[in-house]
Protein backbone atom coordinates (compact mmCIF):
# COMPACT_ATOMS: atom_id res chain seq x y z
CA UNK A 1 0.00 0.00 0.00
CA UNK A 2 2.61 2.39 0.46
CA UNK A 3 4.21 1.94 -2.57
CA UNK A 4 0.92 2.57 -4.50
CA UNK A 5 0.79 5.83 -2.47
CA UNK A 6 4.42 6.89 -3.21
CA UNK A 7 3.60 5.67 -6.46
CA UNK A 8 0.80 8.25 -6.61
CA UNK A 9 2.66 11.25 -4.71
CA UNK A 10 5.43 10.73 -7.34
CA UNK A 11 2.98 10.75 -10.45
CA UNK A 12 1.29 13.95 -9.29
CA UNK A 13 4.60 15.48 -8.42
CA UNK A 14 6.17 14.92 -12.22
CA UNK A 15 2.97 16.09 -13.59
CA UNK A 16 3.00 19.02 -11.30
CA UNK A 17 6.52 19.83 -12.80
CA UNK A 18 5.72 19.30 -16.55
CA UNK A 19 2.65 22.25 -15.59
CA UNK A 20 5.34 24.53 -14.06
CA UNK A 21 8.17 24.30 -16.73
CA UNK A 22 6.17 26.00 -20.05
CA UNK A 23 5.79 29.07 -17.84
CA UNK A 24 9.41 29.18 -16.50
CA UNK A 25 10.70 28.42 -19.89
CA UNK A 26 8.21 31.73 -21.02
CA UNK A 27 9.99 33.56 -18.44
CA UNK A 28 13.65 32.88 -19.25
CA UNK A 29 12.70 32.98 -22.86
CA UNK A 30 10.67 36.08 -23.48
CA UNK A 31 10.96 39.55 -22.76
CA UNK A 32 8.87 42.84 -22.23
CA UNK A 33 9.50 46.81 -22.38
CA UNK A 34 7.94 49.86 -21.31
CA UNK A 35 7.98 52.89 -23.40
CA UNK A 36 8.25 56.72 -22.37
CA UNK A 37 5.79 57.29 -25.03
CA UNK A 38 2.99 55.28 -26.74
CA UNK A 39 4.54 53.11 -29.92
CA UNK A 40 2.32 53.78 -32.77
CA UNK A 41 2.02 50.07 -34.17
CA UNK A 42 0.66 46.77 -32.72
CA UNK A 43 3.99 44.52 -33.45
CA UNK A 44 7.17 44.48 -34.87
CA UNK A 45 9.54 41.95 -35.64
CA UNK A 46 13.22 42.60 -34.25
CA UNK A 47 16.08 40.04 -34.39
CA UNK A 48 13.81 37.29 -35.48
CA UNK A 49 11.06 38.16 -32.23
CA UNK A 50 7.88 38.93 -32.90
CA UNK A 51 7.02 41.91 -30.59
CA UNK A 52 3.34 42.66 -29.84
CA UNK A 53 2.36 46.24 -28.23
CA UNK A 54 -0.43 47.55 -26.73
CA UNK A 55 -0.01 51.71 -25.67
CA UNK A 56 3.54 52.14 -24.19
CA UNK A 57 3.89 47.97 -23.06
CA UNK A 58 5.30 45.67 -25.34
CA UNK A 59 6.00 41.72 -25.40
CA UNK A 60 8.09 39.00 -26.73
CA UNK A 61 7.43 35.19 -26.03
CA UNK A 62 10.64 34.42 -27.11
CA UNK A 63 13.44 36.36 -27.67
CA UNK A 64 17.23 35.46 -28.95
CA UNK A 65 19.55 34.90 -26.16
CA UNK A 66 21.41 38.73 -26.23
CA UNK A 67 23.30 39.87 -23.48
CA UNK A 68 20.73 41.93 -21.52
CA UNK A 69 22.57 45.62 -22.54
CA UNK A 70 22.90 44.72 -26.23
CA UNK A 71 19.31 43.97 -26.43
CA UNK A 72 18.19 47.03 -24.34
CA UNK A 73 20.09 49.10 -26.87
CA UNK A 74 18.64 47.62 -30.22
CA UNK A 75 14.89 47.99 -28.94
CA UNK A 76 15.57 51.46 -27.32
CA UNK A 77 17.01 52.70 -31.26
CA UNK A 78 14.29 50.93 -32.94
CA UNK A 79 10.96 52.32 -30.67
CA UNK A 80 12.57 55.65 -28.27
CA UNK A 81 13.60 55.86 -25.11
CA UNK A 82 12.85 53.12 -22.74
CA UNK A 83 11.23 53.12 -19.15
CA UNK A 84 11.56 49.73 -17.97
CA UNK A 85 12.68 46.78 -19.80
CA UNK A 86 13.32 43.05 -18.74
CA UNK A 87 14.95 40.47 -21.37
CA UNK A 88 14.95 36.42 -20.82
CA UNK A 89 14.43 37.12 -16.93
CA UNK A 90 16.88 39.86 -16.35
CA UNK A 91 15.33 43.35 -15.27
CA UNK A 92 17.53 46.36 -15.86
CA UNK A 93 17.80 48.81 -13.23
CA UNK A 94 16.83 52.67 -13.58
CA UNK A 95 20.49 53.54 -14.02
CA UNK A 96 21.28 50.87 -16.70
CA UNK A 97 18.03 51.94 -18.44
CA UNK A 98 19.45 55.48 -18.87
CA UNK A 99 22.55 54.28 -20.15
CA UNK A 100 20.64 51.93 -22.56
CA UNK A 101 18.72 54.61 -23.89
CA UNK A 102 22.21 57.47 -23.89
CA UNK A 103 23.74 54.75 -26.02
CA UNK A 104 21.40 53.57 -28.37
CA UNK A 105 21.31 54.23 -31.95
CA UNK A 106 18.82 56.63 -32.82
CA UNK A 107 15.56 55.57 -35.08
CA UNK A 108 16.21 55.76 -38.83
Amino acid sequence: MRTAAFAGLLACALTAGSFASPAFAAETEGAWLKLKTPVSTDHFIQDGSVWRCKADVCTATKVRALPVARACRKLAGQLGELSAFNYRGEPLEDAAIAECNTAAKPKS
